[in-house]
């Protein structure tokens, strides 16, 4: 190897560890989260590669850019919710709704997607919850009046958080295959943003009240090997 050939090498290795570096260091700055953030989004809008195991579950995909009315566009798979302030009727979401994808953009936490044209922008709380913006950005970004304005002092709802049977880590037979555990877990507790949603029974389970979002936050919180919690969504009946 001549020494000219050595030196464009050591230059571009110069260059290439640098840029990992500069890249690194950016990604953990307060300015790269929110470009993380924003790419993400742009990433859920244009590219949802890793949801396509879902996209047989959706109908026509090639539908045009409104007029989305009719019980078979405007069904959405189940485990799926609309994004916050959503018109409570399919319906009336279809005939609102553009698919412009601006909210999913306005996400500053990646929460919402889609699956494709007509599938409209979605969010799945049990993958990824919502952090239920006090500014709510995503209604902000909508023009079209698909997503309104929530009331005063409320937040949206998407479903209700329960318990897997058997998961839960204060559940008496797992509490006996921990050896020397003395504390009960309160994770979900502690993670949930919405007061006493969760309480206790006199034998230290947890349980989620009426008033719960639905938003996901306490699903990442869950200690438990297979996690113990997991939202039924209200929203995507046809």
């Amino acid at each position: 190897m001549s020494q000219a050939t050595s030196r464009i090498m050591e230059r571009k290795k110069f260059f290439t560890d640098g840029l990992k570096i500069l890249g690194r260091d950016l990604w953990k700055s307060p300015v790269g989260k929110i470009l993380d953030r924003r790419l993400n989004n742009f990433a859920n809008l244009l590219a949802p590669e890793g949801l396509d195991h879902l996209l047989a579950n959706l109908p026509d995909q090639t539908a045009g850019s409104a007029g989305y009315a009719g019980s078979e566009q405007s069904r959405i798979p189940h485990e799926f919710a609309r994004p916050p302030g959503a018109l409570p009727d399919s319906t009336d979401f279809d005939r609102a709704c553009t698919r412009c994808g601006d909210c999913v953009i306005a996400c500053p936490y990646g929460v919402i997607f889609t699956l494709g044209g007509a599938s409209g922008p979605l969010i799945d709380p049990n993958s990824v919850a919502c952090q239920l913006c006090a500014d709510t950005p995503c209604i902000t970004a909508c023009d079209e009046g698909a997503l309104n304005p929530l009331p005063p002092d409320s937040v949206p709802k998407f479903g209700q958080a329960g318990l897997v049977p058997g998961a839960c880590l204060n559940e008496a037979d797992n509490r006996k295959k921990i050896s020397g555990r003395k504390k009960y877990c309160r994770e979900c507790e502690k993670a949930c943003p919405i007061p006493d949603v969760i309480t206790y029974s006199k034998k230290k389970v947890p349980g989620f009240a009426d008033h719960c979002t639905g938003c996901g936050q306490c699903i990442p919180a869950c200690p438990a090997e297979s996690v113990a919690i997991r939202v039924s969504i209200d929203y995507g009946e046809s």
